[in-house]
């Protein structure tokens, strides 16, 4: 092997060791601390987390990873995995209408059901190029949560709050774990990303959610310290991330 063979192959394994499965380091992931997803429901305790993996998810939201060193990281969707998917996309209409309906036909009904657009490549590594880049949860009792995040950026656009991407609502397995996801949040279709026109829109984003998440409308916030927050409205785990409320 040649000096340039053996530098281009250190490149890549340094790149596989750092970056695992995570495609495109689209989506965030939750530190060990986050393995108490399953506590009570009850549990509305702010945490002003600084989980260097959920920050991860949009600090490097604007990066491109190559599509050489996706491929060697990428898990593979397994045919039970793949039918998940396609037994969701064959419920797409009923979703989006549905979801129009509740929302006086809001246009993020089209895009809740779409993932996050920067990490296409890591979604066609999972479940091959000619798969559509959807996502609808196919159990429809997950289908109140991304409808009721659509209503949220409804209040909050009318408080001028400037929009710009609504995406991430169901991310199954192993996709999920392909863009680092954390496992107790969108794999059960409870919660939505979003990105707003600027960090300054995002910030006052923020102080709305956290008035209506002490309103009982959403159980998680994460700040990721750009333009872009979560909105865990039915989350299992309860708390704020990022940034706290109270500050």
């Amino acid at each position: 092997m040649t000096l340039k063979q053996n530098t281009v192959a250190l490149v890549l394994a340094l790149g596989v060791g750092l970056l695992g499965c995570q495609g495109g380091a689209n989506d965030y992931v939750e530190s060990s601390s986050m393995q108490n997803e399953n506590q009570n429901l009850t549990d509305t305790t702010d945490t002003a987390m600084t989980d260097g993996e959920d920050i991860a998810d949009h600090v490097h939201d604007d990066f491109g990873i190559s599509e050489e060193i996706q491929a060697l990281g990428c898990v593979k969707a397994s045919s039970s995995q793949k039918t998940q998917v396609n037994l969701g996309l064959s419920k797409k209409e009923e979703f989006l209408q549905k979801c129009s309906k509740e929302t006086n036909g809001s246009f993020w009904c089209d895009q809740v059901i779409r993932p996050n657009p920067k990490s296409v490549n890591t979604f066609r590594c999972t479940y091959g190029s000619s798969q559509v880049h959807n996502l609808i949860h196919p159990d429809e009792s997950t289908w109140k949560y991304p409808i009721a995040g659509v209503r949220i950026l409804q209040d909050l656009s009318a408080k001028g709050i400037k929009i710009s991407q609504i995406y991430n609502w169901w991310r199954p397995e192993p996709y999920n774990k392909n863009v680092g996801g954390a496992a107790g949040r969108h794999p059960y279709g409870t919660s939505i990303d979003v990105r707003f026109a600027s960090n300054s829109e995002a910030d006052r984003a923020f102080k709305e959610l956290c008035k209506m998440r002490k309103a009982k409308r959403l159980r998680a916030i994460g700040h990721y310290g750009s333009a872009s927050l979560h909105i865990g409205v039915g989350d299992k785990t309860a708390n704020t991330w990022g940034k706290s409320c109270g500050s």
